[in-house]
């Protein structure tokens, strides 16, 4: 009886010591995913799956999958949303983001299919149709690509991140930035060596140039102290057309993340290191020197950067989500005063904006726009997109298509003097999670330009009955459109294009669609058209 009781002892010990291990690796794992250490938090929702198998709260499966699609590792994303949903207490927004991950990884049929079933569950997104509308587009896309070679810079590109590449005067010269830490190589003493971007689990962003030789090798060194010296992500950057002046973008560096006092000590917090914008000049020695910050940069609120300068450098663009925008982060603009100063921020516009986001302006070869988005009818996560015009008014953006857009995210469209264009993804097959490539035809985007708009405002007053639908304004001759989320009584305001077809499609929770077709032919450009879109 005493050998039976003493058994029984050691077992319900080992259970209990069991319960706490997996109580403290859970317990774990969300101090991580609070401080969206997403790499970190991910293994150790991995180990308490394993353990606790059918027994795992739904929550943990919702923070394993979520933490996958911070990281952009969408297989396992989709995989874990996959188990997530086949519970009855999932939560309603992990349809949405399967359905996203499914059309990252190139699973088009699969994704509409799951955008679907998300609408008929009653919920909604500003975007969702645009969603669903990429699947069809992106099927047609790769059946028809366009007449690009697209090249992986292989020389420049490792097995972690690399993107943002610039021209800058010299041989051959880009600069880019990189997580790889080429500084291990170039300054083994320094001091931000240790550090690691916890969000991936890989080192911060430094900028780095490379001056490619006429034998196929490649130099790295790294760009300028002036640029690199703070503790976190530094980069990209951009340089106005003299290349004496630049403005980068860092991770805020000064901002504490601490809470209340207690007890006489801190209460440690986590929070966002938000995006800043800064200045650089270039001294008469050939060395960078930082001149400041951007006057609009307010990273307890918000974050700001991704600049873009005009030819001129009278206009700066940039990526932001500051209050007063379309939704998510959008692009921004201000101008160059007469006393030098920049005048405060403006949002670029519902014809470039959405409620989803926007960002990598840069500045096109017409003078007009590139940028990403993922918001506007496209392959994946992000397109890139060319728009012409200026400030807030644009002419309709035009989607790359395929093979520039991808499943992946596609961003940071560079075309350079030579005739060159990079631009970064981390579609399959690359070496690694971003990779720069290289397009050697880029007359293929100005040939065929976008013709220059002429400003025809539309107005449409959204009736009662419609709240709640998508409502889709669709340019027949362009094959792409705009999505609205039907508030009663809202102003949708939108610059049209004269002598072009359009469709206004409306589509209910239930899927099912009604359309109304309108034409903007024989109008004069600031003529404008309002309507009462309704059943």
């Amino acid at each position: 009886m005493k050998k039976i009781l003493g058994i029984l002892l050691i077992a319900l010990s080992a259970s209990s010591v069991q319960a706490q291990e997996q109580k403290s690796l859970s317990r774990q794992a969300d101090i991580y995913y609070s401080k969206y250490d997403y790499a970190r938090a991910a293994s150790m929702y991995e180990r308490v799956v394993a353990r606790r198998k059918e027994k795992t709260p739904t929550i943990v499966i919702a923070r394993l999958a979520n933490s996958y699609r911070e990281i952009n590792d969408y297989g396992r994303a989709a995989d874990w949303y996959s188990k997530l949903l086949a519970r009855p207490d999932a939560p309603p927004d992990a349809r949405l983001y399967y359905a996203d991950m499914l059309k990252s990884l190139g699973r088009y049929a699969e994704a509409k299919a799951a955008y679907s079933q998300y609408a008929q569950s009653g919920a909604t997104s500003p975007v969702l149709q645009n969603k669903i509308e990429g699947c069809n587009a992106a099927e047609d896309w790769m059946q028809h690509p366009t007449n690009v070679n697209i090249i992986n810079v292989e020389r420049l590109n490792t097995a972690k991140s690399d993107w943002g590449a610039v021209y800058y005067p010299g041989t051959g010269s880009i600069v880019f930035m990189s997580d790889t830490l080429y500084r291990n190589q170039l300054d083994p003493g320094s001091k931000h060596n240790r550090n690691r971007y916890e969000r991936t689990g890989r080192n911060y962003y430094r900028l780095y140039a490379a001056d490619t030789g006429k034998y196929g090798y490649v130099f790295v060194r790294d760009f300028s102290p002036a640029f690199n010296k703070y503790k976190y992500h530094s980069g990209p950057v951009v340089f106005t057309n003299d290349y004496r002046r630049a403005y980068y973008t860092l991770t805020y560096p000064e901002r504490k993340l601490l809470g209340k006092v207690k007890k006489g000590k801190p209460a440690v917090t986590y929070g966002y290191r938000r995006l800043e914008l800064y200045e650089a000049e270039m001294e008469n020695n050939g060395q960078w020197k930082n001149v400041g910050a951007f006057p609009y940069n307010n990273p307890d609120q918000y974050s700001l950067g991704h600049a873009a300068i005009s030819g001129d450098g009278s206009i700066i663009y940039f990526a932001s989500d500051m209050p007063g925008g379309q939704g998510g982060t959008d692009i921004w603009y201000c101008e160059r005063q007469a006393d030098g100063k920049w005048s405060a921020p403006v949002n670029c516009g519902p014809t470039i904006n959405t409620a989803d986001d926007e960002e990598f302006p840069t500045i096109a070869l017409d003078g007009g726009l590139f940028f990403a988005s993922k918001g506007w009818v496209g392959m994946g996560g992000f397109d890139i997109f060319h728009a012409t015009g200026s400030r807030a008014q644009w002419s309709a953006p035009e989607n790359l298509r395929y093979p520039t857009n991808s499943p992946g995210d596609d961003f940071y469209f560079m075309p350079v003097p030579n005739g060159s264009t990079y631009f970064a993804s981390n579609r399959m097959n690359g070496k690694g999670s971003d990779d720069i490539y290289m397009i050697n035809t880029p007359q293929i985007y100005t040939v065929n330009k976008i013709p220059t708009m002429l400003v025809i405002p539309f107005t449409g007053t959204v009736c009662p009955q419609l709240a709640g639908t998508c409502i889709y304004i669709y340019n027949k001759q362009r094959d792409m459109g705009w999505c609205f989320l039907g508030e009663s009584g809202r102003e949708i305001n939108l610059m049209l294009e004269r002598d072009t077809d359009y469709e206004i499609r409306i589509t209910y929770p239930n899927m099912r669609r009604e359309i109304k077709e309108f034409n903007t032919r024989g109008m004069k450009a600031g003529e404008p058209l309002n309507m009462s879109i309704c059943k």
